[in-house]
């Protein structure tokens, strides 16, 4: 087994992880990546079909200046964006299918408005609520973690077309059900993002979206390339001790000794490794959603004149697609559709076929735009994040009830060092949880807090 000593060693070759090392080589420090995959990027994953002409983001693909550590990352780093067109929506419902833009609802009954914005305007005031560093903190806290986003919409929402429309914003969200997720995690998390309306299907405040030329896994590429051969794949991490004045990392070929380490991986990840001291044995119940991506190539955009990108929200019996977008990139030969599938649906999903899952995605398409064109795809990619051995799902983890509240020690730990061992990883953000503002937020915090430390 190969011996190596260093600095710090980073578990995980992610959007964190990588954000983290780049900061520590930057000031001197000799760093270690260990990634336990054959890939470097983590949830950041990019299909690239050179027989089609085509790159398609699998994983995270938006950034915005609002997120200003990652967008800050991007610019620092020099990778090129482009700007997405305004969006238009359809909602497509057993009722019929509905358009409308971001400052419009789809329905002109003044009670279901009405319904609407006192569900969202609720979870706005109780999110305000919420301290964002100790969300456990908050006066009602062990009242809402005792609660699903179930037995809030029960209990608040009037209206069947409004419930929809709540569900499905857990769905997209939290890749669960909302009887799944705990109300205080829910909420919390949407107060990272700027409150209840940041994320519904009427937001006219959204700010303008990016993405990243190449897909978002070229950010992890150029990010590893800045690190030279600081990059190891294929070592998954088997165990970490606190050792007299330092770490022991101990992977599948090779061990570093090292004075401290950076955990960048998702919480449920962390049962695979064994660590000394053990890390709150909360940290067990945190769960990872369950995703399918999916992604569609068409010979015309048939949904819209280019002039403009589409989103795509569908609820009827029988369609398997949460949501989907526009994902026609610049530079590809062809324009695409990309959809998610999420919660109990991708676990239905999961006992299709491949042939069975692009024939929901077809007629789901065919039924929003009406075109016989949708059924006949020049080519479909899909990705089941579940069976990503060290990811475990996606597209972030997710609090069931009871568990953040159920230990203070458990929740500063997200942050705070346990001994030498460092948390980074989207999940572990109190700004931005999960998302790559979250991963790049968590990373800068981590580099910070082992810089501080006496070498």
């Amino acid at each position: 087994m190969r011996k190596h000593t260093c600095d710090v060693v980073v578990v995980g070759a992610g959007l964190s992880g990588l954000t983290a090392a780049r900061l520590l080589h930057k000031h001197d420090l000799d760093v270690a990546v260990v990634e336990a995959s054959g890939r470097v990027g983590g949830r950041a994953f990019t299909l690239e079909n050179p027989e089609m002409g085509m790159v398609t983001d699998q994983g995270a693909p938006r950034c915005s200046p609002g997120q200003s550590t990652a967008w800050q990352l991007i610019k620092d780093v020099g990778v090129k964006v482009w700007q997405q067109p305004p969006t238009q929506k359809v909602y497509v419902t057993e009722d019929g299918v509905s358009r409308f833009t971001s400052t419009s609802l789809p329905t002109w009954n003044p009670l279901v408005r009405l319904d609407h914005y006192n569900v969202f305007s609720t979870m706005d005031r109780l999110t305000n609520q919420i301290p964002p560093e100790e969300p456990w903190e908050a006066l009602s806290a062990q009242e809402w973690d005792s609660c699903t986003m179930k037995d809030f919409f029960d209990r608040t929402v009037w209206f069947k077309s409004v419930r929809r429309i709540t569900d499905a914003f857990v769905r997209v969200l939290a890749c669960a059900e909302p009887e799944e997720v705990s109300m205080l995690w829910f909420l919390w998390l949407m107060g990272q993002y700027g409150g209840g309306r940041w994320a519904t299907l009427v937001n006219p405040n959204k700010s303008t979206q990016f993405r990243v030329s190449g897909g978002m896994q070229h950010l992890c590429k150029v990010l590893v390339e800045q690190l030279g051969d600081k990059v190891t794949l294929n070592c998954p991490i088997t165990k970490v001790e606190n050792v007299e004045d330092g770490v022991l990392v101990t992977g599948k070929e090779a061990t570093w000794e090292a004075k401290a380490v950076i955990l960048a991986v998702p919480p449920p990840c962390y049962s695979k490794i064994s660590l000394s001291p053990a890390l709150p044995e909360a940290f067990h119940h945190i769960t990872m959603g369950h995703v399918y991506r999916c992604t569609l190539y068409y010979k015309t955009n048939f949904w819209g004149n280019g002039d403009s990108s589409v989103q795509l929200f569908a609820d009827y019996p029988g369609c398997l697609i949460v949501n989907a977008f526009d994902d026609t990139v610049p530079g590809n030969k062809y324009p695409a559709f990309t959809a998610s599938i999420t919660g109990k649906k991708a676990i239905k999903a999961r006992e299709m076929t491949k042939e069975q899952r692009k024939d929901a995605f077809c007629r789901c398409l065919a039924k929003a735009f009406s075109s016989e064109e949708a059924l006949q795809p020049l080519d479909y990619l899909e990705k089941n994040w579940n069976e990503e051995e060290y990811i475990g799902g996606g597209f972030w983890a997710y609090f069931p009830p009871g568990v953040l509240t159920s230990n203070k020690t458990f929740g500063r730990c997200r942050y705070n060092p346990t001994g030498r061992v460092f948390l980074a990883g989207a999940e572990s953000a109190t700004r931005g949880y999960g998302g790559l503002e979250g991963a790049v937020w968590a990373g800068k915090r981590a580099a910070e807090q082992v810089r501080s430390m006496n070498f």
